[in-house]
């Protein structure tokens, strides 16, 4: 019996990945690398990015986060490249995961995202927003005044 991908699984997948990515991944290997793609395909994408209950926006950053979170680099740069060029992810958005990223997963791995990030937009020839621009100091003068809880 031969199993096919899930139409809306796939569609999502290329949307988010690409169809260059997507058509590498199930040209290459076995038949165990067929099964593992159909896996991934069937049940990963058509089971959470197809739902529509979260946008596929805010999807691109929870991944990220979680990529971030489980040290999953090689991966968080390919959802990088996603959320800025396919998914819709705004910069400033983008901006403030990396400090809770650094907040929660600690100093270095914000680091390596941020640095990632910036790989990713000079390969992509991306320039900053004007809102991220314009944005920037807020950084510092939010934490400056926020008050202690204690």
């Amino acid at each position: 019996m031969t199993q096919d991908f899930d139409p809306a699984g796939a569609a999502s997948r290329r949307a988010v990945l690409g169809d260059a990515h997507v058509d590498k991944l199930q040209g290459q290997g076995s038949p165990m690398d067929r099964a593992w793609n159909m896996y991934v395909t069937n049940v990963s994408w058509a089971g959470t990015w197809t739902r529509q209950v979260i946008d596929r926006p805010t999807l691109s950053l929870v991944t990220l986060a979680m990529l971030a979170g489980a040290g999953q680099m090689e991966e968080f740069e390919r959802h990088v490249r996603n959320a800025l060029l396919r998914t819709g992810v705004p910069q400033l958005q983008l901006r403030e995961v990396l400090l809770h990223i650094g907040h929660y997963c600690g100093i270095p791995t914000g680091a390596a995202c941020f640095a990632i990030v910036r790989k990713v937009m000079r390969e992509e020839g991306i320039a900053p927003d004007a809102a991220l621009q314009e944005e920037v100091g807020g950084v510092y003068r939010t934490i400056g005044a926020v008050e202690p809880s204690f």
